[in-house]
């Protein structure tokens, strides 16, 4: 009767356990959870400190949690028994998951979390790991657990070497990183060479604020990730300004955990960096061929023309040749471009559309040959190269095959000024992407620019249409010779700023313009004032369009002078680091560039490429917001 008792009793105390040893290696599950199994191994072979694994394996679509949980969930814990030294808890990277609009981070399957403790650890380790695990329904289940620490575990260390090996990395995966933050948002930025597929980011809770799902914007070399915040008690959002934040970044399988401090958000990347590439390509033919229209290829285009024109005995096969030798010449500029832009990419230097125009001797270079073929178009003279080359930069009748090509070629040089609608999606992405990437989005420009060019090749019976020759072509040499000239001169103003000395030409402006810098935006900003930024140079030709055109205008100049307005501008004639940089965060690589800020707009708001006048007004109307 005794031993029927005692065995009666023994099986009321296994079920108001709520926890029984396992049958294999020491796993633990409970009674109230079947969901789950964990166990807890210590060791002892490493010298001066005392190694545990916690180990934890999951049905299949149950999880638990990381020790951020995220906006739901409880991160595992352990309570321990008796007086225990200092013991560190590492981390495995761990996944996402989102659930009826809720996003957690936590782990899956299985997941195996190293401890270390620091000091002198008790014969018997005892305590009660507090675990939640969660799948339609959630259970937070406690596990007593007593381990004595041996060296006896012959895969211990080879099982706790691999736990380790699947934490994040200090470094490794980026080249900087930084976090700000704004109302509602953490903003967090990082640089990579290698650019970024397949990104993913997990941060720790910041002041028990609420952390929410990130959005991932990719430019090039950039990622920005803006993840919503929001006050634990829905009383709406802190400032997290000041403060630091501890988070893993991943990309590809690789990991890096930081720790770094929040300060002012960085500028929203250009909306339209993220793209596909699909759509990047075509963007890059549009602005290609769009750049045919703009005034600065106007000349090049009249000499090719001419170049028609000016041949009295024309046939489909030798206009098709001379096409056909301008669309190389584009083609090998663009070419060209790429291979500078790359040199320019590995050595560190700054990256920009049009900023061969920042070199005297390139400009000294274009005007010259401008003034050649403006000479050779008044007849003052037949310029050959060498005769080993055999071949003529411009000739009477325009019928030597280099000179069709340089004409293409020119075409490009003198059309990088102009950033045309378009254009400077493309090459944005171009000038971040990887190599490759950029190489085929200046090959797709080349082809959009040679299309009208194409076209003609293809069917020459276009050209073979023209006016037949006669004495009026005379006044057509003239005219060319003097667009050309035009050119040359307009080149030569752009030396002057080389040599100390600046034109000032007869303005309408009334506006006081303040040096640009990221400091006077922030100083306005505080003040509760709109900031109109223009970032501008001598040799764009769209910025003088702009300039003329829009930010001239009386009611665009008395916008501008409001007492609440603080205008600044930068010149990006010379090369200027502080510019590039200022125009790099902002997703550009080309000018002109303007954004306006104010308490309406306090992360700016970038204006197209090609400004109007109704834009600029209302945008700097948006800008004003709430006063106080």
């Amino acid at each position: 009767m005794i031993l029927i008792f005692r065995q009666m009793l023994f099986c009321l105390l296994l079920l108001w356990l709520p926890v029984s040893w396992a049958a294999d290696n020491g796993w633990l599950r409970s009674a109230e959870n079947d969901h789950a199994s964990v166990r807890l191994r210590a060791d002892t072979t490493a010298q001066g400190e005392t190694r545990l694994l916690l180990e934890v394996k999951l049905e299949n679509g149950w999880k638990t949690y990381w020790r951020s949980p995220g906006e739901g969930g409880v991160a595992p814990a352990i309570a321990w028994k008796g007086e225990m030294p200092a013991v560190d808890w590492f981390w495995p990277t761990p996944s996402r998951f989102e659930v009826a609009n809720l996003t957690t981070q936590g782990y899956h399957d299985q997941v195996s979390f190293p401890l270390v403790i620091r000091g002198k650890a008790p014969e018997k380790i005892a305590g009660i790991l507090t675990l939640s695990t969660c799948s339609n329904v959630c259970l937070l289940t406690d596990y007593a657990f007593s381990v004595s620490p041996s060296h006896q575990d012959a895969t211990f260390a080879h099982d706790f070497a691999q736990a380790m090996g699947r934490l994040p990395l200090s470094q490794g995966l980026t080249d900087s990183i930084t976090v700000g933050a704004r109302a509602g948002e953490l903003v967090v930025e990082a640089e990579r060479a290698g650019g970024w597929s397949t990104p993913g980011l997990y941060l720790d809770t910041v002041d028990d604020a609420e952390i929410g799902k990130p959005q991932f914007h990719i430019a090039g070399t950039t990622l920005q990730a803006t993840i919503p915040v929001r006050d634990s008690w829905g009383e709406g959002a802190p400032d997290l300004r000041g403060k630091s934040v501890t988070l893993v970044l991943t990309n590809e399988g690789i990991a890096q955990e930081s720790t770094l401090p929040v300060g002012s958000a960085p500028a929203p990347l250009a909306e339209n960096a993220a793209l596909p590439l699909w759509q990047v390509v075509l963007t890059a033919l549009l602005g290609g061929f769009i750049l045919n229209l703009m005034p600065c290829v106007l000349p090049v285009l009249g000499m090719k023309l001419g170049s028609v024109l000016l041949v009295e005995e024309k046939n489909r096969h030798q206009v098709r040749r001379q096409f056909l030798a301008s669309v190389a010449g584009i083609i090998a500029s663009f070419m060209a471009l790429a291979l500078l832009m790359t040199v320019l990419r590995l050595t560190n230097q700054a990256l920009g559309w049009g900023i061969q125009f920042q070199n005297p001797w390139f400009i000294g270079v274009m005007v010259v040959v401008m003034l050649t073929f403006s000479a050779s178009l008044f007849g003052l003279f037949e310029f050959r190269l060498p005769s080993a080359m055999t071949t003529r930069l411009a000739t009477q009748g325009g019928n030597g095959m280099s000179g069709h090509f340089w004409q293409g070629a020119f075409a490009t040089l003198l059309a990088t000024p102009c950033s045309a609608p378009f254009l400077g999606t493309a090459v944005a992405v171009a000038l971040t992407a990887p190599l490759p990437t950029l190489w085929g989005l200046f090959l797709a420009l080349g082809l959009g620019m040679s299309l009208p060019w194409l076209l003609v090749a293809l069917r020459p019976g276009l050209a073979l249409s023209l006016p037949r020759p006669g004495r009026w072509m005379n006044g057509l040499r003239r005219l060319l010779g003097l667009m050309m000239l035009g050119s040359a001169i307009w080149l030569a103003t752009l030396l002057l700023p080389h040599i100390g000395l600046a034109t000032h030409a007869p303005t309408k402006e009334s506006v006081v313009w303040q040096p640009l810098s990221e400091q006077a935006i922030q100083h306005a900003l505080a003040q509760n004032k709109r900031v109109f930024i223009d970032v501008t140079a001598d040799w764009c030709i769209t910025c003088k369009v702009n300039k003329y055109n829009v930010l001239q205008k009386e009611a665009v100049q008395d916008a501008l002078q409001q007492p609440d307005v603080v205008a600044l501008r930068g010149d990006w004639t010379l090369p200027s680091d502080e510019l590039s940089e200022f125009l790099k965060k902002r997703g550009r690589v080309a000018v002109p560039f303007n954004q306006i800020y104010g308490p309406g707009i306090p992360e700016g708001q970038a204006l197209p490429t090609l400004l109007t006048q109704e834009m600029v007004l209302q945008t700097l109307e948006n800008a004003k917001g709430v006063m106080p």
